[in-house]
């Protein structure tokens, strides 16, 4: 379960990418150069996530027993992989049909759009470790 999540702030357990496979592979590889210690990783996308998987499991470790792993989008790759990834989902289309709504009404009133947030849910699947 992701209830009981910690998080410290850290220089050695940031590492900026740009959303790719690639990006998520090189961070991985970063992170257990600097900081061996680590049990869990966040990616910014699911394909960077799936990029540190490839990595973690490289280096003979197992997921989610030896580091749990986290992406963000819910692609249908995050189905795929093995093992599966968890991830936070958030409404593509949503997002896509409100932003393409307020674009239009900014273009006929000329006024600004007030902004609004989408539902997004965590989607468990079996790359993070339960906390006991």
């Amino acid at each position: 379960m992701l209830k009981n999540c910690f998080f410290r702030t850290d220089s050695r357990y940031l590492i900026y990418g740009d959303f790719l496979y690639e990006s998520g592979s090189r961070a991985m590889e970063a992170i257990l150069r600097k900081a061996p210690e680590v049990t869990a990783v966040f990616a910014a996308s699911d394909e960077m996530a799936i990029g540190a998987l490839s990595i973690v499991t490289k280096h003979g470790m197992n997921v989610p027993e030896d580091i749990s792993i986290m992406g963000y989008d819910d692609l249908r790759l995050a189905r795929m992989v093995n093992p599966p990834l968890t991830t936070v989902r958030q409404p593509l289309y949503d997002i896509g049909m409100i932003a393409s709504e307020k674009l239009i009404g900014m273009i006929e009133t000329g006024e600004p759009a007030k902004s609004q947030i989408c539902t997004h849910s965590i989607v468990e699947r079996q790359t993070v470790r339960a906390i006991t």
